[in-house]
């Protein structure tokens, strides 16, 4: 039963556009600007590389130590009130480290904007979804499209806000960045609304029976496998093209192609969810991201590269939002950003093993070819773990029949 009215178009696409709008300024302004922004910082502020890399893991931790509890402050409070208590959040913390000067400053500023980006994302994708439950496919597909977006600018705005404020350097990006995501907040306060059903009671509130949720368990590790597998090329792909003896700058072409197809393929991938079943598409997006690592083991011209990134570059967003709308169709619609925090906590502890697993098969098994190897297998591991998930249709008969009886 659709438990919101018919949305018009015209209303679809407004709180679309805010939602990416807010996925650019807390996802790709904050966790995708911090490698681009890093190198002028690092000389700034006499950072070593340890420190360096302490940075990004402080980052990293306020994510992961924030993901998992956000659906569930989501469904106490409201998604919209969590996901404005972390857009304040980034917001402080963008102008905060704009001021930075010693090491912990920074990093106290980049924990809390890791930790305000997942309060932000997971109630947004539950909000947008009890918005437009027929349309979760796309709304997802839109939504996510929002972090290649950001990566996109990051790498056009850093260098040249950095030139253009020669006198502020770095701080100026995280100023202008502040001040961009200052205005989406205030414009997510304006459109964004909580769906009805957040301030309805469940007569089975108190023992939510999806918490003992097999299906959902089953798509936590396929999130995990994921997580573990999809950031190989995106790391890797650019050093292995200059280790072969291609030139840097074609490398890098190479990966700029990956970003606009993972722009696009979100919300194409979401599409055809929305037509055929988010089943059938994750199974066919998963056999599309095999096929993208194994190319480039098979054949080592530039020609090859560009076909696997606009395989691996398209197929990315796509199988993180169509494993997003399988895990939407395991709960009721009240449960569906503790759902997705659930699961996402499982997906950002694989990110934060893959790159090092496939570190280490580089330096010690066979070079980059057995990175790629490991990509794929985790992504085919993943495809069988699909085929053994239920139906859409066939698990919202079930739930259906659950939450009817007394």
């Amino acid at each position: 039963m659709n438990l919101q009215p018919a949305k018009s178009q015209n209303e679809f696409w407004i709180v679309i556009l805010t939602g990416m709008l807010l996925i650019i300024t807390t996802t790709g302004f904050v966790r995708m600007a911090y490698g681009v922004v890093l190198p002028y910082m690092q000389v700034n502020l006499s950072l070593s590389f340890s420190e360096v890399g302490m940075l990004g893991t402080f980052m990293f931790l306020g994510y992961l130590l924030t993901v998992g509890m956000s659906g569930v402050l989501a469904v106490r409070w409201g998604a919209k009130a969590v996901l404005l208590l972390g857009g304040w959040s980034v917001t402080i913390s963008l102008f905060s480290l704009a001021y930075g000067s010693s090491f912990w400053w920074v990093s106290l500023f980049m924990f809390t904007a890791g930790a305000g980006s997942a309060l932000v994302f997971t109630p947004l994708m539950s909000l947008t979804i009890g918005c437009f439950p027929d349309r979760r496919g796309m709304v997802l597909g839109f939504l996510l499209s929002g972090a290649g977006i950001g990566m996109l600018l990051n790498g056009i705005l850093v260098p040249n806000i950095v030139k253009l404020f020669p006198e502020l350097g770095w701080r100026a990006v995280w100023l202008l960045f502040g001040i961009l995501s200052l205005s989406v907040i205030i414009l997510a306060i304006q459109v964004l609304k909580d769906p009805s059903y957040i301030n309805k009671k469940d007569s089975n509130e108190g023992k939510p029976k999806w918490l003992h949720n097999k299906e959902l368990i089953k798509i936590a590790w396929l999130y995990f496998l994921v997580g573990v597998g999809y950031l190989i090329p995106i790391l890797y792909q650019t050093i292995y093209m200059i280790e072969l003896g291609i030139s840097d700058k074609i490398a890098g072409g190479v990966f700029a192609v990956a970003g606009v197809f993972a722009i696009m393929g979100g919300p194409a991938w979401g599409a055809i969810s929305d037509k055929i079943g988010s089943q059938k598409t994750l199974m066919i997006a998963l056999l599309w991201a095999i096929i993208g690592d194994v190319i480039p083991i098979i054949s080592h011209h530039v020609a090859s590269f560009i076909v696997s990134a606009v395989i691996w570059g398209s197929s990315i967003g796509g199988i993180l939002a169509l494993i997003q709308v399988k895990a939407s169709h395991q709960v009721p619609q009240k449960y569906i950003s503790a759902a997705i925090g659930f699961i996402s906590a499982f997906y950002a502890i694989g990110q934060m093993l893959g790159p090092g697993l496939a570190g280490w098969l580089i330096e010690y098994y066979g070079g980059f070819a057995s990175a790629y190897c490991f990509g794929a297998l985790t992504y085919f591991i993943g495809l069988l773990m699909t085929l053994s998930l239920k139906k859409e249709t066939e698990r919202m008969n079930v739930a259906g029949a659950k939450e009817s009886q007394p």
